[in-house]
């Protein structure tokens, strides 16, 4: 049988955190963006209401049948919404994702597929359901549309079913999608997103492939000693073994492994390192105070092009955001042939033109 908890799932920009009553002011002010707690086929709360959205979802997730995500843009740690787990059937292996939605200025972006995918995959993947389901009001076409998006099949309309907000009595469609569906509509929903301005074929696999970052331990050391650049790599990154030698003599050093997070039946990977030179660990240095340094970031050649190295870049940028009087996130890279400016460019990076030991600098604002 399935066993869902309330965990973080994060992909391609998006960080699902369960709900909880730090999230009401953001809660709040993502209402607000198009008050369409006014439209009476969603479940938007009014802003005097959060309070009581968040003591609903709580205890729906006491009494077994619910967890709420709140979703956020992974960089700046913005609110854009919430969706959930509803109607857990845990017996059958099903859930049904639902109470979604999002503030105005991101809807009819691939800000919902990304969502959706996420809960599926974790659903599928991770919990192993076979049946993941969903239910909206025959008057909701938008929503309607957007499941069958999905991949879901109509199951059939429940008539008399379910009330309103404005005390209305309304008919709910409902659909499903079986476990057998879900690769085929893995696949098609990845190259949809592929195609959508901004994402590229490969920062959308990073919707299925999540990764965490570590610490180096003696456990783990090994694995990432053998993780290799691959040949055009090498021109561009010093090996780990070095990366790590030089990080146990500075004292603003911060060293992760990247590891890809267990899917299904398929244990954690590691498949890259991360070195980071942070100003806040010692207070004695030369270099600028107010930025977080990406001294060494490397992906194993065998996970190359899976958006590894995108995600770990998005998890540095959201550090940041966090972190007290940094305002940028700094990196370099060689002026060779192949180099991957391009890639910090689409990460958001800017080009600053100062060169320093034949590397280009680049640079990335901390959103105000």
């Amino acid at each position: 049988m399935i066993d869902p908890k309330p965990i973080v799932i994060e992909g391609y920009g998006l960080r699902l955190e369960p709900i909880a009553f730090a999230h009401e002011a953001g809660l709040r002010e993502a209402a607000c963006d198009g008050e369409l707690w006014n439209l009476r086929v969603t479940s938007v709360p009014e802003p005097d209401k959060v309070v009581e959205y968040i003591e609903t979802a709580l205890a729906g997730l006491a009494a077994g049948h619910r967890i709420a995500w709140v979703v956020k843009e992974q960089a700046s740690g913005r609110v854009l919404g919430s969706s959930s787990y509803h109607d857990i059937l845990v017996a059958v292996d099903r859930v049904e994702i639902g109470y979604t939605w999002y503030r105005k200025s991101v809807q009819r972006s691939f800000v919902n597929t990304v969502c959706k995918i996420l809960l599926m995959q974790h659903a599928f993947d991770t919990l192993g359901c076979k049946v993941v389901g969903w239910r909206t009001d025959i008057f909701n076409f938008a929503s309607q549309r957007a499941i069958e998006r999905l991949g879901a099949k109509r199951d059939g309309i429940v008539r008399h079913h379910a009330l309103r907000r404005d005390a209305t009595v309304r008919d709910t469609v409902m659909y499903s999608m079986l476990l057998e569906a879900w690769p085929k509509a893995k696949e098609q929903l990845l190259a949809r997103l592929s195609k959508t301005p901004a994402i590229t074929p490969t920062t959308a696999n990073e919707v299925f492939a999540p990764i965490e970052f570590v610490d180096i331990t003696e456990d783990n050391v090994n694995s990432i000693l053998k993780l290799e650049a691959g040949a055009n790599g090498l021109r561009m990154v010093a090996t780990n073994g070095t990366s790590i030698a030089q990080a146990t003599y500075n004292k603003n050093a911060r060293q992760f492994g990247i590891q890809r997070a267990a899917q299904g039946d398929q244990p954690a990977v590691m498949v890259g390192y991360l070195l980071l030179w942070d100003p806040s660990l010692h207070e004695q240095t030369k270099q600028p105070v107010d930025q977080l340094y990406v001294w060494r970031l490397m992906i194993d050649f065998k996970h190359q092009g899976k958006g590894y190295g995108a995600q770990a870049l998005r998890k540095v940028q959201a550090m940041a955001s966090t972190m007290t009087g940094i305002t940028k996130v700094a990196l370099s890279h060689q002026m060779i042939e192949h180099n991957p400016k391009p890639f910090y460019e689409s990460l958001g990076f800017v080009a600053t033109g100062v060169i320093e030991d034949e590397e280009a600098q680049m640079i990335w604002k901390v959103p105000a």
